[in-house]
């Protein structure tokens, strides 16, 4: 079996990404580790359409890919937008809308049809039938069908521009961004703004209070969905406090109920996705398994998820380890044992 750790080992199997469009991937449905539906509970949240969507967990607990995995299956009705936090005044609802109305102008064509080419296959597989149209909140409808052609994302692109020549204002500014929004409800589509990066706030939590208590209040009042990554220590403060009862929702993740039977499911997904389609215990002794869903758990507070990022470099720097044995052939206990002493456990959050 050495040869499937070499594999696992150069095929980054445990890595988890950066990068939010590669996380649809590695996510596995809360549901298939045994645990409550948080995917489904999520995008019903986001098809109200309307409001601000708070997904709350630790640093490291999959906030991040399980909103890139809903946001990518929700029919084509509804259009993600992802907008970075990174290099902006989050607190200011003015600076925010014109940093998001820069980057919905500046995301490439292909990432805006993407999704609507994605969600209509998925629509034939499955031969699902749906309405021509669907009524939303005040009268709104959402088309189903491909509608995003080049010159509706040239109108849109254009719009942006035009908003954002009027945007020095605070008060132009979020109209801007409403107007933006505007241009997506014309043809049909529920603009979904994404705000998963919030870790860049670490250290600052002044500019997260603001950012719940003033940039989120003002978008929860435009026509569109906010979707924002919440690690659990912001939901202490008072700006989150003070919000909390407007949110469309809060989307906690559960800790799995079964550590050992969870963690295995994300492991051997992880092998398969790298075509290692081996038992578990053909890579990791069973007792193995028991010390690493242990390590999970000593991340789990309150009853809610754990830190599986750190879990997972775990697993890869066991897998590390094992290979520098000559005649290692699976991850034994004590190959795990001395990759936790390796990586420790990191803060909650970054406050």
């Amino acid at each position: 079996m050495r040869e499937a750790l070499q594999r696992l080992d150069e095929q980054f199997a445990f890595q988890t990404s950066g990068r939010f469009d590669l996380l649809v991937g590695e996510h596995v449905a809360y549901h298939e580790l045994g645990a409550p539906d948080v995917d489904a509970e999520l995008r019903r949240s986001i098809e109200r359409a309307e409001g601000v969507v708070t997904v709350v967990g630790r640093a490291g607990s999959g906030k991040s890919s399980l909103i890139a995995a809903v946001a990518d299956a929700l029919d084509e009705g509804f259009l993600p937008l992802r907008v970075s936090v990174i290099g902006v005044e989050a607190g200011d609802p003015a600076a925010f809308a014109r940093h998001a109305i820069t980057e919905i102008r500046e995301l490439p064509d292909a990432q805006l049809t993407r999704h609507e080419t994605r969600a209509l296959d998925r629509a034939t597989a499955e031969r699902r039938t749906r309405s021509s149209t669907r009524e939303l909140r005040g009268g709104f409808e959402i088309a189903a069908g491909k509608i995003l052609t080049a010159k509706i994302i040239g109108d849109i692109k254009q719009a942006a521009t035009e908003a954002l020549e009027h945007a020095a204002d605070p008060a132009d500014a979020l109209r801007g961004m409403q107007r933006m929004f505007d241009t997506f409800w014309k043809v049909k589509r529920c603009p979904v703004m994404i705000v998963e990066d919030t870790d860049h706030w670490g250290g600052s939590p002044e500019v997260t209070d603001a950012f719940f208590d003033q940039t989120s209040r003002a978008f929860g009042t435009l026509d569109a969905v906010m979707v924002v990554a919440t690690q659990s220590d912001y939901t202490s403060l008072d700006g989150y406090l003070r919000i909390r009862d407007k949110l469309t929702a809060q989307v906690f993740l559960p800790r799995l109920p079964d550590v050992e039977y969870g963690v295995s499911r994300v492991l051997v997904h992880r092998m398969s996705s790298v075509g290692v389609d081996l038992p578990l215990q053909d890579v990791l002794e069973p007792e193995g398994l028991e010390l690493l869903s242990q390590s999970y758990l000593e991340s789990v507070t309150d009853e809610w998820a754990g830190d599986l990022r750190r879990t997972l470099a775990v697993m890869r720097t066991a897998v590390d380890i094992a290979l520098a044995e000559a005649t290692a052939q699976q991850v034994t206990r004590g190959h795990v044992q001395e990759a936790i002493a390796r990586t420790p456990l990191a803060p909650p959050s970054a406050l």
